[in-house]
């Protein structure tokens, strides 16, 4: 029981720290392949030293390093959507679409990894989703930017779903420190070549920008994901991904503050909706797992 609290504790902090993420992207001057690459790559350096430590007493298979490597490019992919999504369409719109990850995850998780959801937990997210759907319908404007910003964060949202479907196959046998400093590298990486390809510049950005680059890849990475990626080896990826569909609320609030979006009565209901399936959901898998 006492463990079971500890992780619920982990997770919501988690998900406080990731509903920095998208405001902290809008205030960020670069492109958003730039804005990701600099975040995987920060991320990377943090766990270096740690991950080093770990390699030398852990024997790495071919699997475990396709699979890191596999994982990476997910987690490239989502953050080259998501981010650029960011910049067509609003923030509660963006977060609430890249966050029905759940819905993939589930999908994926039934078809291939044979994890069953309780009744409770289809309930919960049906709720959740349904939540996501209400605050989505409030954001109005159908223009060409928006529909291609809203495509590009369910884009986002499937690529998080493998990723978290990957990481949950690695997270059993790697200690934490090595499995993002592996999956962390692989994604700075894929980032880096895109944006070589692309030819974008990497350097001759404003202080202020550098420091939002460094803010990305300590709280919502190093302290918002990481806890996530904890928890995915007490916990199916099912249910790890869908508390993210928490970040709408947060995210939201932050962007009142920050950068003066008011949501509507509507959105708000929506978040609370979406936090009440989150509930469901997690009362489910106690249900399944009392232990």
């Amino acid at each position: 029981m006492a463990k079971k609290k500890t992780i619920t504790a982990v997770m919501v902090g988690g998900v406080a720290a990731i509903s920095t993420s998208a405001v902290l992207i809008r205030l960020a001057e670069a492109p958003p392949p730039i804005i990701a690459l600099y975040r995987m790559f920060f991320s990377a350096l943090f766990f270096l030293p740690f991950g080093l430590k770990q390699w030398r007493s852990q024997k790495l298979t071919k699997s475990q390093l396709s699979l890191a490597l596999g994982a990476g490019i997910m987690l490239a992919l989502h953050f080259l959507f998501w981010m650029t999504s960011l910049d067509h369409t609003s923030v509660a719109s963006s977060v609430v679409l890249v966050t029905t990850q759940p819905l993939w995850v589930f999908l994926i998780s039934i078809l291939f990894l044979q994890e069953k959801p309780t009744p409770r937990m289809w309930l919960g997210l049906a709720v959740a989703l349904t939540g996501s759907v209400l605050v989505t319908f409030t954001q109005g404007g159908g223009e060409a930017s928006r529909l291609y910003g809203n495509v590009l964060a369910i884009a986002g949202a499937i690529m998080m779903a493998c990723y978290f479907l990957l990481g949950r196959r690695l997270r059993r046998d790697l200690p934490l420190a090595l499995y993002s400093l592996l999956v962390y590298g692989s994604a700075s990486l894929a980032l880096a070549i895109f944006a070589v390809v692309r030819g974008l510049p990497v350097g001759g950005y404003t202080s202020s920008t550098w420091l939002i680059f460094l803010a990305l890849a300590l709280v919502p990475t190093v302290l918002g994901h990481n806890s996530l990626n904890w928890a995915l080896k007490f916990l199916p990826a099912t249910m790890v991904s869908v508390t993210i569909l928490g970040e709408p609320l947060g995210a939201s609030i932050m962007a009142v503050f920050v950068l003066r979006e008011i949501p509507s009565l509507l959105e708000t209901f929506g978040s609370l909706v979406t936090l009440f399936g989150i509930f469901l959901v997690w009362w489910g898998d106690a249900k399944r797992n009392p232990a």
